[in-house]
């Protein structure tokens, strides 16, 4: 009975080190880890392949590798040899059984070693293994679908990928290369969308931000090459908009014997663009080229708004927001005295801005003046269709609280 007791308080107490190991790896003490588990297997904490596992992982993340490594091989050869001593534990794949999850983890780090080591069959072979042993284990996919991606096998890659996303789909760099591997194939809607899972399950993942960033840049281009080009298509031009800062790069091509004046151009060119008030762009810079020809023929830049006229500050409409609701025109006085100055510093857009800002804070101060006029009259309107009209009810009310003084002057 004292025994069984002592046997009981040891395996406690190793289940309480291995607990200890485990808050120590989660901490990033990988020092304290390794001791801690390291106990746990002397006191005899089953199943030891795990805590064997653990330690694994803690010297891996200590740069420990050939002590990772031996844990590993350790965990792997005795599970395997348990399973054939003891035929009642099934060890083998696909069940996830308590013991596979600690021998699929001891593959898949096993792996990543080999990787290192540029054993790429032996990695590739652990990782398969480990997801036999383990399907919804989403770090073999991962690592798998990154080999693939550099031997070029796509289809393998965008599989594995979409295996560990279904097994994680929090994980943040399965995302990111589901989406590059996407872009790179064409499909750029399906990219766009990976992409901006990648950042909400990591937004430190910058690599993330600016694929997005690029992408939506260069759907931003396509966009104004297409308006450009069906404007000019009938001069069998073809054209190629970028957009970078302030300044548009607009690349026009030519077939040889096509003529074309670029001292025209530029005039329409402004045409089509200064309707679409590009925000923050104020320049143009246009490029000419030749079919065939790798040398630029024409290379200037331009001002996008030159020669239009600064829109109007609307004084008058400032005016009568301020006299017809002074909280709408303050601001209406202040937009109207900031047109004309960013019109010299070369803001066009935003003098265009403040000047229809004017006339919507006078509009705006208008309504509002007209609702507070109409809304005594519109309940004086419905009151009067009441049965008993509040005034009338008011005026009674006061009539009977007259004094006996009051009613003889009256009479």
């Amino acid at each position: 009975m004292a025994l069984s007791l002592k046997s009981v308080y040891q395996q406690q107490m190793a289940k309480l080190v291995y607990r200890q190991g485990v808050t120590h790896l989660r901490h990033q003490s990988y020092g304290k880890a390794v001791s801690a588990f390291t106990l746990a297997i002397e006191k005899g904490f089953a199943p030891s392949i795990q805590a064997q596992v653990m330690r694994g992982i803690s010297q891996l993340q200590q740069g420990e590798t050939e002590g990772a490594i031996a844990d590993f091989e350790a965990v792997i050869g005795e599970a395997l040899s348990y399973s054939k001593v003891s035929p009642q534990i099934d060890l083998s794949p696909p069940l996830e059984a308590p013991l596979n999850i600690p021998l699929a983890q001891a593959y898949h780090y096993r792996g990543q070693l080999r990787q290192l080591s540029d054993d790429t069959a032996g990695a590739l072979a652990d990782w398969s293994a480990a997801i036999a042993y383990w399907p919804r284990y989403p770090e073999p996919y991962y690592q798998r679908a990154l080999v693939y991606l550099g031997q070029k096998k796509h289809a393998e890659a965008l599989s594995d990928l979409d295996r560990a996303i279904a097994a994680d789909p929090t994980f943040a760099r399965a995302y990111l290369h589901r989406g590059n591997l996407r872009h790179h194939l064409g499909d750029i809607v399906g990219a766009t969308a990976d992409w901006e899972l990648a950042i909400c399950n990591d937004f430190t993942l910058e690599e993330a931000k600016q694929k997005l960033v690029n992408s939506q840049q260069a759907a931003y281009d396509g966009e104004l090459s297409d308006l450009l080009a069906a404007s000019f298509a009938l001069r069998n031009l073809s054209i190629k908009v970028q957009h970078s800062g302030s300044q548009l790069s607009i690349h026009v091509y030519r077939a040889v014997g096509t003529g074309i004046n670029y001292y025209t151009l530029p005039d329409l060119i402004r045409e089509q663009i200064v309707p679409m008030q590009l925000a923050g762009v104020s320049h143009f810079h246009l490029i000419g080229h030749v079919e065939g020809v790798r040398r630029a023929e024409w290379n200037q830049t331009y001002d996008l708004y030159k020669g239009l006229p600064c829109p109007p500050s609307n004084w008058q409409a400032a005016f009568s927001a301020l006299m017809l609701f002074p909280p709408f025109g303050v601001p209406a006085f202040i937009q109207a005295a900031q047109v004309k100055d960013l019109y010299r510093k070369g803001k066009y857009i935003e003098a265009l801005s403040a000047s229809k800002a004017v006339k919507g804070l006078c509009v705006a101060g208008s309504i509002t003046l007209g609702f507070f006029t109409l809304l005594p009259l519109g309940y004086a309107a419905y009151d009067s269709m009441k049965e008993n009209p509040t005034f009338q009810i008011s005026k009674q009310l006061t009539e009977s609280n007259k004094t006996p003084y009051q009613e003889i002057f009256e009479d």
